[in-house]
């Protein structure tokens, strides 16, 4: 029976300074001027030490400039920086960039289907959204349609990924169309959930196996996402489905210790549950199911339990970021106040916030500039500084686009 462990090398304590709103507009003001001072419109970002195997100019959502302009982007929408910015000249040199990346000689047969976080959907999103044109919104059309017969797989590479892209779209345009292509997805995901002796669960076709993973990126919270954000898309016999599968998947997959409760990575009897972080784990598990629009007392209780673990176990070693660092935990902090409204879970996520700070500081000082990525960087760190501030979470890329 796997059992639930806080990796002491994996966490670091708190910072001690307490929360302080001008100092964390501030950080968000370094943030957006480091990344602009070390924007190239033609050649992107540099990349981090800390990415593996990227490349300077990496074009995608993930690891690349997509998400970088998005960040700029919707920081200065949201009014979180009032520094002057015209992002549409970057965008025909970075739709350039990444339909050279997305290659089938680059990534194999994952280029042949739409991928929201590493193919050129995801650009073609970060353009409807700065400069909306037609050509845009058909080749996100196009990626959405390839993934209808794609194995099962998972947000960043699969099916949910382009539902998800089809929810955004839909906010954005407000065509029926997008609608249309999300039911026929969401009826296949639905009837590919498997009922298990842990509850409803799917099996993931990733990287060359066949594995039941449960976490937001590659897992069962991931695919039940573009569900949760599409409730209203969704029949009552679907939602029925969701309501039920959740709680119970929830309780049979949770693995509870003196801290509280966690989630392995995937389901394997054989291993630890010793990562803590929004892909992997609590964090990201507390963040996607806080936001169900329904509630069962089993889930509620679980969800409180998930981030009671995550407070135990305390910020990231891996830095400040959102997909597995400080930033991305402290999320699950926000969506519990915002669910609760208990104001213990405000001061945490504001703790989290103030020590992610610290964090991007000395790395920032360390390497002479920051690391410039939305998923894994600072600019998705600015994103939570400003939801800290608003004390309003719409985690990037999933909640809000």
């Amino acid at each position: 029976m796997s059992e639930a462990v806080i990796d002491p090398a994996r966490h670091v304590p708190l910072a001690a300074a307490p929360w302080d709103a001008a100092e964390v507009s501030r950080a968000i003001d370094e943030i957006v001027a480091d990344t602009l001072a070390h924007a190239n419109a033609a050649a992107g970002w540099p990349a981090h030490p800390m990415d593996e195997h990227v490349a300077d100019g990496h074009a995608s959502f993930y690891v690349g400039a997509t998400g970088v302009l998005w960040a700029l982007h919707y920081l200065q929408r949201v009014g979180a920086t009032h520094l002057p910015i015209d992002l549409r000249p970057a965008l025909p040199p970075l739709l350039a960039r990444i339909k050279a990346e997305f290659t089938r000689e680059n990534l194999g047969e994952y280029a042949e289907h739409g991928s929201l976080l590493f193919g050129d959907m995801g650009t073609a999103l970060l353009a409807m959204r700065i400069d909306p044109r037609p050509e845009h919104a058909a080749l996100i059309a196009r990626r959405v349609a390839a993934n209808d017969e794609l194995p099962l797989r998972e947000l960043m590479w699969g099916t949910p990924g382009s539902m998800l892209a089809c929810v955004h779209m839909g906010a954005m345009t407000g065509e029926a169309r997008w609608e249309r292509l999300f039911r026929a997805q969401a009826a296949r995901l639905l009837g590919e959930l498997e009922e298990t002796e842990l509850g409803p669960l799917w099996t993931q076709d990733l990287y060359g196996g066949h594995s039941r993973w449960l976490g937001p990126v590659h897992g069962y919270a991931g695919n039940m996402i573009p569900l949760l954000r599409g409730w209203a898309w969704l029949t009552a016999a679907q939602r029925d489905c969701v309501s039920d599968a959740v709680p119970r998947t929830l309780a049979g997959t949770a693995i509870r210790c003196e801290h509280g409760a966690t989630w392995q990575s995937r389901v394997d009897p054989s291993r630890p549950a010793n990562l803590c972080q929004h892909c992997h784990g609590a964090p990201g598990m507390v963040t996607t199911f806080a936001d169900a629009p329904f509630a069962a007392p089993q889930l509620d209780a679980l969800l409180i339990e998930g981030g009671n673990f995550a407070w135990a176990a305390g910020p990231l070693a891996k830095g400040s970021n959102l997909c597995h660092g400080t930033g991305g935990n402290g999320y699950a902090f926000l969506k519990l106040y915002r669910r609760t409204g208990d104001v213990v879970w405000r001061e945490r996520a504001r703790a989290f916030a103030m020590t992610a700070i610290a964090q991007c500081r000395a790395a920032r000082a360390a390497l002479g500039r920051g690391r410039f990525t939305l998923w894994t960087g600072d600019p998705g760190l600015a994103v939570y500084l400003w939801d800290c501030l608003t004390e309003e979470p719409r985690f990037p890329t999933i909640d809000v686009f």
